[in-house]
C-alpha cells in the first residue's frame, strides 16, 4: 500500500477519535453525563458550589436533604467547616444594618462629595 493511505487511515482514526472526545465533553457540560435517578425520586446529594482556595485546596457546600456543610477539600485530608445550615435560610439572609463607610467623612472632609451615607450619619450632620 501507498503512504498516503497509511496516513489517511490514521488521520481518520484521530479524528473520529477526536470527535468522540469533543461529543464527551458537551455531553457532561449539558448534564447528560450522571445516570438520572430512578422512580422521579429527588436528588439527596448535591454540589452547590465551589471555590478554589489555592493550589491544593478547595472549599465546597455540599446540600444533603435540604441542609448545606461547608467542607475544606486538601490534598491528604478533608476539614468539615460547618454542619446543619439550613439551605433556604442561608438564601434568603439579607443585611439589616448598613454597613458605614469608615473613609466617606475624610473623603467630605478634603473637599469630596459623600455619596454612601446611611440614616444615622446623616442625622447627626
Amino acid at each position: 500500500m501507498a503512504p498516503d493511505v497509511y496516513f489517511r487511515v490514521i488521520f481518520g482514526l484521530v479524528a473520529v477519535i477526536g470527535l468522540i472526545g469533543v461529543a464527551a465533553f458537551i455531553a457532561r457540560k449539558i448534564g447528560l453525563g450522571t445516570t438520572p435517578s430512578f422512580g422521579g425520586r429527588k436528588r439527596r446529594l448535591a454540589i452547590t458550589e465551589t471555590l478554589p482556595l489555592d493550589a491544593r485546596r478547595r472549599l465546597l457546600i455540599v446540600r444533603c436533604d435540604d441542609r448545606e456543610h461547608l467542607i475544606i477539600l486538601g490534598a491528604q485530608s478533608e476539614t468539615v467547616v460547618g454542619n446543619d445550615f439550613d439551605a433556604a435560610t442561608l438564601a434568603d439572609e439579607t443585611p439589616t444594618t448598613a454597613h458605614r463607610n469608615p473613609f466617606a467623612e475624610l473623603r467630605h472632609a478634603f473637599g469630596g462629595q459623600r455619596t454612601e451615607q446611611s440614616e444615622a450619619d446623616r442625622s447627626a450632620a
